[in-house]
């Protein structure tokens, strides 16, 4: 896991209860600033999951590609 990760989880942590204690008891200050923790760690993960799904290594292109002309059969094909 990355530093946003942990900085995620910690926001997390400390955003739940700080925002359930604010709400509770009447703090509404405590409570916003509790929201927010949350609200930024919901943001980091969904930033993390939408890295998820880039690939760790480029793409490499195949040496021969299956069709390389749109107009052309592939090779092997029964002629018309």
């Amino acid at each position: 896991m990355t530093a946003k990760n942990w900085v995620a989880v910690l926001c997390l942590i400390a955003g739940v209860p700080l925002a359930a204690y604010g709400l509770a008891g009447g703090a509404s200050l405590m409570a916003l600033a509790g929201l927010a923790l949350v609200l930024a760690a919901v943001a980091l993960f969904g930033q993390w999951i939408a890295g998820a799904d880039k690939p760790q290594r480029p793409i490499v292109p195949a040496a021969d590609a299956a069709w390389r002309m749109k107009d052309e059969p592939p090779p092997g094909a029964p002629p018309k």
